[in-house]
């Protein structure tokens, strides 16, 4: 499946009637994407049951050891709450893609421009350096890695919207261009979904983090990489949807 037609399928309708199975093919097309514009190795998309209750939602995860963006599964069927919301599950590939590109520099597989930057992040990443949210709430939302992935997660959705606006505009002008000229309409443009979820160009297979005794990087945790989605846009807040970092943890 190619970026356009990735984009094509995020449209709300056109999601609302994929499978499960499709909707990870998506974001694997997405992920393939983004990895090949930051210049690393793309990481396998899958879907899986994360911790979804009344204190928080975990939609994605970043696991070191395997290196595999994992995405909620429980989010991605029909009637859930991010079911038919397609933007904030791309949005969830795009800050846990974000956190492999942090990783990949932090051990120095992919050049960063911002040397400072990168030295943040490889401390923030060391064994003992990230913040836990069930350790200190503030410090977990300030940290460099975290404050990097939303702004990234943010930013780069805003241009994917863009670009899947110009798509649907030039969809809907060469279709009046055919209807025009008394050709029969078209199905809609793209290819559909396979129903499994793609495997894309060179994935990153399995992996160590950084040093410390093959632990993973962030004090021995699994690695589950998020940001908070809340309405004051901050922690502690009320109505609190997160993508979760840590095992097990129960968020007010």
């Amino acid at each position: 499946m190619t970026y356009e037609d990735a984009l094509r399928m995020t449209d709300r309708e056109t999601w609302s009637k994929l499978s499960e199975e499709g909707k990870v093919e998506v974001l694997q097309a997405v992920e393939d994407h983004m990895a090949a514009e930051c210049g690393r190795e793309a990481r396998t998309v899958e879907g899986k049951w994360l911790y979804t209750g009344d204190d928080g939602i975990e939609l994605g995860r970043y696991q070191t050891g395997n290196q595999t963006i994992y995405v909620n599964a429980s989010q991605l069927g029909e009637g859930s709450l991010y079911g038919d919301n397609p933007d904030k599950m791309v949005e969830a590939v795009l800050h846990e893609g974000r956190h492999a590109f942090q990783h990949d520099v932090a051990e120095g597989r992919v050049p960063y421009e911002d040397a400072e930057t990168a030295q943040a992040w490889a401390k923030n990443l060391e064994p003992g350096g990230y913040v836990r949210f069930d350790e200190n709430p503030r410090a977990y939302w300030d940290q460099p890695v975290e404050a990097d992935a939303r702004r990234f997660a943010s930013d780069r959705l805003s241009q994917l919207r863009s670009e899947r606006t110009a798509i649907a505009e030039r969809d809907a002008a060469r279709e009046a261009a055919r209807e025009a000229s008394g050709e029969a309409p078209t199905q809609g443009q793209g290819a559909a979904p396979s129903g499994a979820p793609g495997e894309g160009p060179s994935h990153a297979g399995s992996g160590q983090g950084l040093s410390g005794g093959g632990e993973s990087a962030g004090d021995g945790h699994d690695d589950a990489r998020g940001a908070f989605d809340s309405a004051g846009d901050a922690p502690g807040e009320q109505s609190v949807v997160v993508q979760r970092h840590g095992r097990g943890l129960r968020m007010m």
